[in-house]
């Protein structure tokens, strides 16, 4: 194989067009019947894994060390020799880059050092990662990060100790093993490839924000205000995640001004950020991460200004350590954003009152969590081990929570005396079907079904307006008949497709058409076994696991009233002091539909009966005669 510089230049078989110099094309090495083992959970000493990649010697191969900031491996002929049982074998050429973890973040810092490689090697020379407890062989956004830097080999992701017929490996110039320190030429490279191919317009002032995401990672606290500060002065808000990689590269070479915290963004902002352009980082710790100092230092040389404004730090009692909850100083903010010009003096600032700042703490957590100082949480994480020591002789003790029966009033009956109550001027029914619960309204009705099967009287005795519409909420709630015709909801029943992204969708969007004192009832949110949750379909009680919704509901809008009533059969959640001009949902929305997706019934702590930790059942006859 040719690997002068030189050479390469002309040469025809090469992946790529560009031409690099000072790369160490020479240090770049081919192994026969090499042998690589990944980290698998379970295989290791201490905090080191057993992992390596080995020569057919059993020797570890050169410039294929796999280490974290955090974890290291341990490549020794015993973990080699222990890993051959029932390996696998993988034919052709591959060129060995490194590790490959889930998170978006680590992909960058752990999977791109030895790809310069490619430019000196034949086209279909495929690329090998060693995976890091990563459960696929591909990764979506790996995928998309090649894709974007024009890099078409064909990827694998190693789960399973395998031998290799034909291993390349290349000095790595850009991972945690770097502390993504670059060289200039691999920072070069790199970034020709990232620029966007057509000039773009610049001078943008972009906020990036991570009010989009769930709320559990680690957060500034009111940060919806701080949106808002910067967006009255010129700002743009942006949620990197709702973007494709090539928007992220082509907003940040627009971009003048970037304001954001210290987050995986930041890996992503230096392939394309001119050096003419200002970073303002809002630090999240009071250390600045050394793996974003690296690479900031190593692709840009833009004027980079750190902002240590943490007036507290807040710790959630979970053992994560990217939870910390930070609450800002929002006037040292201004000052040193109106010192650098990009604020200016008379623009609108507003500082979160301490009733909002404890409202954001909670959001995503409900306020039955318990936090802690940065002075207690070591103690905290002491007792942690000390728990997981004594449970370890103790696997087949699991103490499960009492389920309760949901047996009150049986819901059509509450329902009846929710409208007599109420006595509302408009009825919405999300979910209609058989028209049984629409029956016992006798005001101006609005019925949404993508397929009525009525059998009960559903036209209205008393000649009041009735609409139906035989389409799928979506669909209803985006042609807004309801805004259209200024009509104002005064109680809602949202009884829909019965998984917990609809019904978030759903009363989301009703929300926003709801009367001042309006109440709207979601149904089936009080499931008694795993089976009734499932997400699928089946003959015998079924409630869906609409029950994440009503989960949602507590922890991210704590300024809801929520009751949940025991209904016959499956509970009846009535939900008032409704806020239509509120946005905590929808921003989130995305996320949250990310996070409780996989999340079962029964994996909650203590077990089904664990979901009725989380807020008190009343009775629906006591419940109504309050109103």
């Amino acid at each position: 194989m040719n690997t002068s510089a030189r050479a390469f230049e002309a040469c025809l078989e090469t992946s790529s067009p560009l031409v690099t110099q000072d790369l160490p094309f020479d240090q770049i090495e081919t192994h026969q019947d090499a042998f690589v083992v990944p980290f698998r959970r379970g295989k290791r000493t201490g905090s080191a894994f057993h992992a390596g990649v080995f020569g057919a010697d059993g020797q570890v191969l050169p410039n294929t060390e796999m280490r974290t900031i955090h974890r290291s491996s341990m490549p020794t002929i015993e973990v080699r020799d222990a890993a051959l049982e029932n390996a696998r074998r993988l034919k052709e050429t591959w060129l060995f880059g490194g590790i490959a973890s889930t998170q978006i973040g680590h992909i960058i810092t752990r999977s791109m050092g030895m790809l310069w490689a490619i430019e000196a090697l034949p086209k279909d020379t495929k690329l090998l990662f060693a995976s890091m407890m990563h459960p696929e062989a591909t990764h979506a956004f790996m995928a998309e990060l090649f894709q974007e830097l024009g890099i078409q080999n064909e990827v694998r992701i190693l789960r399973k100790p395998a031998h290799v017929e034909r291993l390349i490996t290349a000095p790595d110039l850009f991972s945690e093993v770097t502390w993504c320190e670059a060289p200039e030429a691999y920072a070069g490279w790199l970034r020709d490839r990232a620029l966007p191919r057509v000039a773009s317009p610049t001078g943008r002032k972009i906020y990036i924000t991570r009010d989009r995401m769930s709320g559990l990672a680690g957060r500034h606290l009111c940060e919806d205000i701080l949106e808002d500060n910067l967006a009255n002065a010129g700002f743009d808000i942006i949620a990197p995640e709702q973007l494709t990689l090539a928007e992220q590269f082509a907003m940040y070479a627009e971009a003048e001004v970037v304001i954001a915290a210290d987050g995986s963004a930041l890996h992503i902002l230096p392939f394309t950020f001119r050096d003419d352009a200002q970073l303002f980082v809002i630090q999240r710790r009071a250390e600045f991460p050394p793996l974003i100092e690296g690479q900031l230092a190593s692709f840009t040389k833009s004027k980079t200004v750190r902002i240590d404004a943490i007036a507290d730090l807040i710790w959630p009692m979970e053992r994560a350590d990217n939870v910390a909850l930070v609450q800002l100083d929002f006037q040292q903010l201004r000052d040193v954003f109106v010192e650098h010009g990009v604020v200016s003096k008379t623009a609108k600032w507003r500082i979160p009152s301490n009733a909002e700042v404890r409202a954001s703490q909670t959001l995503g957590r409900g306020t039955q969590n318990g936090f802690l100082t940065d002075v207690e949480r070591p103690q905290f994480l002491r007792q942690l081990r000390l728990q997981k020591e004594e449970m370890k002789g103790m696997k087949d003790t699991v103490e499960l929570d009492p389920i309760p029966e949901i047996k009150g009033l049986r819901y059509f009956r509450v329902l009846k005396q929710l409208h007599e109550k109420l006595n509302p001027d408009w009825y919405l029914e999300v979910g209609t079907f058989t028209g049984k619960s629409l029956a016992l309204a006798r005001c101006n009705t609005i019925a949404v079904d993508p397929e009525f099967q009525l059998k009960f009287p559903a036209v209205n005795p008393d000649g009041k307006q009735m609409f139906f519409f035989q389409e799928t909420s979506d669909a209803f709630f985006e042609g807004e008949f309801i805004k259209k015709n200024k009509i104002k909801i005064d109680f809602a029943f949202l009884d829909g497709m019965h998984l917990f992204e609809y019904l978030l969708r759903d009363f989301i969007a009703t929300e926003k058409l709801m009367s001042k004192g309006g109440v709207i009832a979601l149904h089936d949110c009080c499931p008694t076994s795993d089976y009734m949750a499932t997400r699928e379909f089946h003959d015998g009680p079924w409630t869906g696991d609409v029950w994440k919704t009503l989960l949602i509901l507590l922890r991210y809008r704590p300024d809801l009233k929520i009751d949940v009533t025991t209904a016959g059969g499956t509970g009846l959640v009535l939900v008032s002091n409704l806020n239509p001009r509120s946005q905590v949902l929808s921003k989130k929305y995305d996320a949250l539909v990310k996070d409780y997706m996989d999340e079962e019934l029964s994996d909650l702590d203590g077990g089904v009966g664990g979901l009725y930790r989380n807020f008190d059942l009343v009775d629906p006859v006591e419940f109504i005669s309050t109103l």
